[in-house]
């Protein structure tokens, strides 16, 4: 016969279930359900991997209802023997027999887990002391990181170790409230994170549910929206403004309302053979003016040939326009000389400083203009040229013509179709634009990164520019090849440029505001040309923010 305590030992070890007793010396024992199957739980309670089986074979509590060991789930209920603790394990096929929902239950648990784990979002989940729990596959992808690196780790660790920043469980654990936060990864993620708190039955926070999606795509598809709109209204702008706005080729800027017009009745006259005069001040443009009578023209694929009759020696002007035969004067060339007009043949002609050619001359050009003939020095044959005339002076030819200084026919010859160029300081419009665009053509050609500041803008805005464009153009290679720095400031400019007023003052409303549409237009240039905010904002050597801020039309 067995004594009573030989055959309890026999009864519970051969229970259906699992039985730990934990003596108050720390003494272990397991019945033989429990070391049959496990037999890594054979081992005294500091050397155990189940850290929450510690906690409950010590304390007597448990927070999850059923207990994964190697595969197998379990309930798990404590006892209070005397001054030891038994341990009962239920398994889950023992407690179906018992309860029919259990097995509901568990599948219950089962399907929670698969769709833990193959949530798209990534949900990462921490105990109240911010210590990693569980991490999913949407949370690998998100941050590129395996789970087996998070697990176990607590936050600050990862965040130390660049892997997540900024971590935001700490702050939901410190507030007790949903924190919503973005987290730049280190696989160049950009993560939108929301943290929730759960609470024990004491109100302490007991975990974090951490839920991330990448959003990375999301702001490229934000930023490609935002190109696509703002690509389309400035192409609607465009469009409407194309009669408007007129050509546009190097050295022109067509923003102020004059050269608009000028330009728009320069295309006009360019599609024919009309005599154009372009009178200006000196160093407004004329000749750039006169290029694009050309370059619109049938004429375009002919000759631009340019002389400057007030620059030529007066001996030498008529040899030089109307050409010479063989032996016309001494020291000719021998085989004779081809002159000018005859080599604008099929082309265009301009005749800059029209007003300083002598009156013998005059008479002969003003044959050619209505004969469409020339003869050269020293021959009597008549040589027919095609040649389209274009003349161009800074002085007051109808006074000279008063004057008797200059023929009245070759004057109301030359004047079918007059242009006038207005000076820089009565289209003050161009000023800027015109600034950006040398200083464009400089820093390429001399390979730098040069700038304005507002202040020294806002000088060369109030300058009267009595020199015009070629003075402007001038100063703008000047201040880029000797300013020390990349920013051109006030202090770099020539006294004549500098004003009287505080720079607080010098930009004023208007300037500000002329001086703002003129950046947006830039950097709407930039974005386009480049392809992105931050593309754009590396070319202007500006931060991306700046960028975005003047792309604004309110900015």
């Amino acid at each position: 016969m067995f004594s009573t305590n030989e055959f309890v030992a026999a009864l519970v070890s051969q229970l259906p279930i699992g039985i730990m007793g934990v003596s108050q010396a720390g003494t272990v024992w397991i019945n033989e359900y429990l070391s049959s199957r496990h037999t890594r739980l054979r081992l005294t309670i500091d050397q155990w991997k189940e850290p929450e089986l510690e906690t409950w074979a010590k304390i007597g509590t448990f927070h999850d209802a059923v207990l994964e060991i190697d595969g197998e789930h379990y309930q798990v209920a404590s006892h209070q023997v005397q001054d030891d603790r038994a341990l009962v394990f239920w398994p889950s096929s023992a407690v179906a027999r018992f309860s029919p929902q259990v097995e509901q239950l568990e599948q219950l648990y089962l399907d929670f887990r698969e769709i833990y784990r193959h949530s798209f979002d990534g949900i990462f989940i921490t105990d109240g002391a911010g210590k990693t729990l569980l991490v999913n596959e949407g949370c690998e992808r998100n941050y590129g990181i395996v789970a087996a690196d998070l697990i176990g780790k607590n936050v600050f660790e990862l965040e130390r170790a660049g892997l997540v920043r900024p971590v935001i469980a700490p702050r939901v654990i410190a507030t007790r409230k949903r924190v919503t936060a973005v987290q730049e990864t280190r696989i160049g993620k950009t993560i939108m994170v929301t943290g929730i708190p759960l609470f024990d039955e004491q109100g302490n926070v007991r975990k974090v549910v951490i839920n991330s999606r990448d959003a990375t795509e999301l702001i490229q598809l934000q930023e490609d929206l935002a190109r696509a709109q703002e690509k389309l209204r400035r192409y609607a702008l465009e469009v409407s403004q194309l009669r408007m706005n007129g050509p546009s080729i190097a050295g022109i800027i067509l923003r102020s309302p004059s050269m608009q017009q000028i330009s728009t009745l320069a295309m006009k006259v360019s599609h024919v053979d009309t005599t154009v005069l372009i009178t200006g001040e000196s160093g407004v443009g004329k000749e750039v003016m006169a290029r694009l009578i050309h370059k619109e023209s049938s004429r375009s694929e002919g000759p631009f040939v340019k002389i400057n009759c007030g620059a030529i020696p007066r001996e030498l002007l008529e040899s030089e326009l109307f050409g010479y035969d063989a032996g016309a004067f001494t020291g000719a060339q021998r085989q004779g000389k081809i002159g000018m007009i005859e080599v604008a043949n099929h082309g265009t002609l301009f005749l800059d400083e029209i007003g300083e050619l002598p009156l013998d001359l005059q008479v002969k050009l003003l044959q050619v203009l209505q004969d469409r003939t020339l003869v050269r020095l020293g021959s009597t044959r008549s040589i027919a040229v095609s040649v389209r005339v274009v003349a161009a002076t800074n002085r007051d030819l109808q006074a000279m013509v008063d004057s008797r200084q200059f023929r009245s026919d070759l004057f109301y010859r030359l004047n079918v179709v007059p242009i006038h160029v207005p000076p820089l300081r009565e289209r003050r419009e161009d000023i800027l634009p015109l600034v950006q665009h040398f200083l464009d053509e400089l820093n390429g050609q001399y390979n730098l990164a040069k700038r304005f500041s507002e202040q020294a803008l806002a000088a060369l805005l109030d300058y009267n520019w009595p020199g015009n464009v070629r003075e402007l153009r001038n100063m703008i290679e000047r201040l880029v090849v000797t300013s020390p720095d990349t920013l051109i400031r006030t202090d770099y400019l020539p006294p004549q440029l500098c004003v009287t007023r505080s720079e607080d003052h010098e930009a004023g409303p208007d300037l500000k505001a002329r001086t703002a549409r003129f950046e947006r237009e830039l950097v709407l240039e930039a974005v386009e040309r480049f392809g992105s905010t931050r593309a754009a904002a590396k070319h202007l050597k500006i931060s991306q923010s700046s960028v975005v801020r003047r792309m604004r039309p309110d900015a």
